[in-house]
């Protein structure tokens, strides 16, 4: 297998793309969520920073608080958070989902389960467990002493109200229950049922958008529209205080919160935002903000060693991959996608993009998802041959080059352009096109593209990730292969088979069939980088690796 750096000129031409156009996007209780740490501490092998010394000094130097102990201490302080936006919405009961919500909604409702972003598995919470009646239906007993933050309790009948209209808004985790046989059996028990089985339904009901309301605290403060802007009572760590449109959001501790593990530092937590990084970064220097969310690789290198601001990366389960569509011409040719598959350079992707911190990924199944994850490339990194690509375009009748359209989101503008050029290279034209999230979206859904680049996040198992892949619902998701070959709908089947052995041998199945078919290759594993106040720890990640806010606390 061969591998060439980028040359320098190209990777100087890309920085500024890089930095302007790249934007990380993306979802527990004490105990339960991955702490921040670098790459080389996560159980992952050590990624390569080979003629990057800035790069290999922030592995060595970077603070880890995996091993932490937690908080148990209360002040009357405030902590100010910086968002990449104002959140749109205080709960997910009317369908919203977006990552600063989000932070918002797990801060302020507690969930059934919580999730645990280091082993892609759901712990109890509210709940304290549940049976297995059968593939589809599951007994759930909750917690006897879980309460709202008025005293009142949370029950079974709760749970229900809220995944019926969770559904009805829309929301993806909720839409394999079976509503007519979902029933609060007593007050702390509820039967939960599914109209397929859902492997993963656990860590489903661990998002952020799944917390749990009363019907009569939501009709208390005017219906469901008004939960957009105004939380109901609810059993999260802290409660809503004030939103002050365009300007702040300010949430206060739970002082009766319900799980006495959890103790909250800062009294108050005051949630800021700006659409640009840079200004995120120099509100943590200036001391205007202690954490700021959502920062590129390269903007946590230059704090490094910087008095005023410390970076934390968290690694991620998040794979870019390139994706051929495999429906249609001219990428329905397994010769063509093949010979573009060795033009690929994910080494030098994953250099430029994540400066050599991250890791380079096989695509589509991250080593996170343990037994369910096979290693179907040499050293899990997709062959680089140039030489090899340009033999196999001629056998393939492109020996005189091709035109082929890429359509991406605007976040994905700097991969790409490294793609163009190495396209150019070999006699491909590829044309991009960028678009904002609400324009892709549809694009990405009806195939009108030969090629894109997307992220597939694999924390637990979930059908949707088979969606990418599944010919009965290649057309319903954003982005991937879409492959049309039959045969997928069985790979499927198995991999979604309630027997584990079935199951295992099911993913397997399928990314032996998507590499050996050349459908996707696999580009790098996405970083989380943030940037804290010196004199913070806590700093966590939940469901979807977005931020956890409550935990936050001075650094000893």
């Amino acid at each position: 297998m061969k591998h060439s750096k980028l040359t320098k000129a190209l990777l100087l031409a890309l920085a500024l793309v890089m930095v302007l156009s790249m934007a990380a996007c993306g979802g527990n209780s004490s105990g339960s969520s991955t702490s921040s740490t670098t790459p080389a501490d996560s159980g992952s092998s050590t990624p390569a920073n080979s003629g990057n010394s800035a790069a290999g000094a922030i592995l060595d130097t970077m603070q880890t608080t995996g091993t932490e102990e937690a908080n148990t201490d209360k002040s009357d302080e405030t902590v100010t958070v910086m968002l990449a936006a104002e959140p749109t919405a205080l709960t997910g009961l009317t369908g919203i989902t977006d990552q600063e919500a989000c932070v918002i909604e797990y801060a302020t409702s507690a969930h059934l389960f919580d999730f645990d972003t280091a082993s892609g598995t759901a712990v109890p919470s509210l709940a304290t467990g549940y049976e297995a009646v059968d593939e589809t239906h599951y007994r759930v007993s909750l917690r006897a002493d879980a309460h709202y933050s008025d005293g009142s309790p949370i029950t079974a009948a709760d749970v229900i109200y809220t995944f019926k209209t969770c559904y009805d808004a829309g929301q993806e985790w909720a839409l394999n229950f079976a509503l007519d046989e979902c029933v609060a059996e007593d007050e702390h028990t509820v039967l939960l049922a599914f109209t397929q089985y859902v492997p993963g339904w656990d860590a489903g009901l661990s998002e952020a958008t799944a917390g749990i309301f009363s019907e009569a605290a939501v009709n208390a403060i005017g219906g469901l529209e008004a939960t957009e802007r105004n939380l109901p009572v609810s059993g999260g760590r802290y409660n809503f205080n004030e939103w002050k449109p365009g300007e702040y959001i300010l949430l206060e501790r739970n002082d009766n919160y319900w799980d006495p593990d959890y103790v909250g530092y800062y009294k108050f937590i005051k949630v800021i935002w700006a659409s640009d990084s840079a200004s995120r970064t120099l509100a943590v220097k200036s001391g205007d903000a202690d954490v700021a969310e959502t920062l590129s690789v390269s903007e946590c290198l230059t704090l490094q060693n910087d008095p005023s601001a410390s970076p934390v990366i968290f690694p991620s389960s998040t794979t870019f991959n390139v994706y051929f569509n495999c429906s249609k011409e001219p990428f329905s040719d397994p010769k063509l996608r093949e010979a573009c598959s060795y033009l690929i350079d994910s080494v030098g992707m994953n250099q430029l993009v994540n400066m050599g911190l991250g890791e380079v990924a096989q695509g589509f199944i991250p080593k996170q998802m343990g037994e369910f994850y096979k290693e179907y490339h040499p050293d899990g990194v997709n062959p680089y041959d140039v030489e090899k690509a340009k033999t196999l375009l001629a056998e393939a009748g492109y020996g005189d080059g091709l035109t082929v359209e890429c359509v991406i989101l605007k976040a994905n503008l700097a991969p790409a352009t490294v793609i163009q050029e190495a396209f150019r290279n070999a006699g491909i034209t590829m044309n991009i096109t960028t678009m904002e999230p609400g324009s892709f979206v549809p694009e990405a859904r009806a195939g009108n593209y030969d090629i894109t680049i997307g992220n597939n996040s694999n924390g637990f198992r979930s059908p949707d990730n088979f969606k990418l892949v599944n010919p009965e619902s290649a057309y319903t998701v954003i982005g991937g292969p879409k492959i049309t070959d039959e045969a997928m709908i069985e790979i499927v089947k198995r991999g979604n088979s309630f027997d584990h052995d079935t199951a295992v041998q099911g993913w397997h199945d399928c990314i032996d069939y998507l590499f050996s078919n050349h459908c996707l290759v696999g580009l790098y594993s996405k970083l989380i980088c943030e940037a804290t106040n010196p004199n913070i720890a806590g700093l966590k990640l939940i469901k979807r690796e977005y931020i956890n806010i409550t935990e936050l606390h001075p650094a000893a």
